[in-house]
């Protein structure tokens, strides 16, 4: 398993290494000679769908929902816990991201907030690589291990509403929830914002409105691993928690497409304009 992890390390350097030398040498030109530009749209859903897959938010949604079911047999239930959480979390990542767009429209996308965007790209995404060769280990953007017990008695006192309480009473306790995980998990999921509404911003749009219909689409976007996990654990009535494996390989990948956008920033950041 080590030598595997080695060799998975090599060839992510290497890759990294080749993109940094391509991205310093290519001109945007080029890349459109040859029809390799990316829409705008495009990279807002491949952006939004990798962020979408947050290990941390999908840890508490997956715990949450099994601890309903093991209370309560009522499928309408799961659909309102899961779908209330899911709403509270599209609502408060869509106001962070519009707080994160706001910030850079105002400063205007300068060199010194590009170099800043960039640092927070290869930082968040070393430290999310670093998951996969040694979990939980130093530097982490995993929830707090000191958040924990507080985000896990919350999540426990939800057992008596869940089975007895009230429709409004239950959506009540998963708002209250869903906020309190928002802040726990700030810092799992805080790179991503940060660096797409960095790049939103260095966009001319004819109104503002433009730029929150892309914010809109990315956080819609978002949610669709999170609902699909509801709709199979009320379809199925069953389910598993993310496991160590697949939170590592989420947070490689994630890592890797971070570091790989915080070079282009770096060295080229005129290829992210080819994006129309």
């Amino acid at each position: 398993m080590e030598n595997k992890k080695i060799i998975i390390a090599v060839l992510i350097i290497i890759g990294l290494i080749g993109l940094f030398f391509l991205a310093k040498e290519a001109s945007p030109e080029s890349f459109r000679e040859l029809g390799l530009s990316l829409s705008l749209p495009w990279f807002t859903f491949i952006i939004a769908i990798i962020d979408g897959f947050n290990p941390c938010t999908l840890w508490v949604l997956t715990f949450l929902l099994v601890l309903l079911i093991s209370v309560s047999e009522s499928r309408k239930r799961i659909f309102i816990v899961g779908l209330t959480f899911v709403a509270v979390i599209f609502i408060v990542y869509l106001m962070f991201m519009a707080a994160w767009l706001n910030v850079f429209r105002y400063i205007g996308f300068i060199d010194p907030l590009r170099i800043m965007i960039a640092s927070v790209a290869l930082i968040a995404g070393a430290i999310n690589c670093k998951e996969f060769f040694a979990f939980r280990k130093g530097i982490t953007l995993m929830i707090q291990e000191k958040h924990k017990p507080l985000l896990m008695q919350k999540i426990e006192k939800m057992k008596e509403v869940i089975k007895y309480g009230s429709l409004p009473g239950l959506i009540t306790a998963s708002v209250v929830l869903a906020l309190f995980s928002s802040l726990v998990e700030l810092p799992c999921t805080a790179g991503w914002p940060i660096i797409y509404t960095g790049v939103l911003s260095a966009k001319v749009f004819e109104g503002t409105i433009s730029y929150y219909i892309y914010l809109l689409f990315y956080n819609l976007i978002y949610i669709i691993p999170l609902s699909a996990v509801i709709l199979l654990f009320g379809w199925f009535f069953k389910g598993k928690k993310i496991t160590k494996t697949q939170t590592q390989a989420i947070k490689l990948i994630g890592g890797v497409i971070m570091i790989a956008l915080g070079i282009i920033l770096l060295v080229n950041p005129e290829l992210l304009m080819l994006m129309e």
